[in-house]
């Protein structure tokens, strides 16, 4: 069954790593533009209520880091 979101998720997260792998990109550049764009369509699209119950689930979410992948 074909997902939206998983496209989505794995577009995005395949970019992510051609940028960090492939081009050296900072860690801290790629995640804060990824969170400055998500913010963005978050206050662009949502009440300030919901924008605000948001940003608190974001901040307030414990988060596992990914295992990084060793290359050859």
């Amino acid at each position: 069954m074909y997902d939206p979101l998983e496209k989505i998720y794995q577009d995005l997260f395949e970019h992510t790593l051609h940028l960090l792998e492939e081009h050296d990109v900072p860690v801290e550049a790629v995640a804060g533009s990824l969170m400055a764009i998500a913010l963005k369509l978050y206050r662009t699209n949502l009440s300030e209520e919901n924008f605000e119950k948001i940003r608190h689930m974001i901040l307030d979410s414990e988060v596992e880091p990914y295992k990084k992948r060793i290359l050859h």
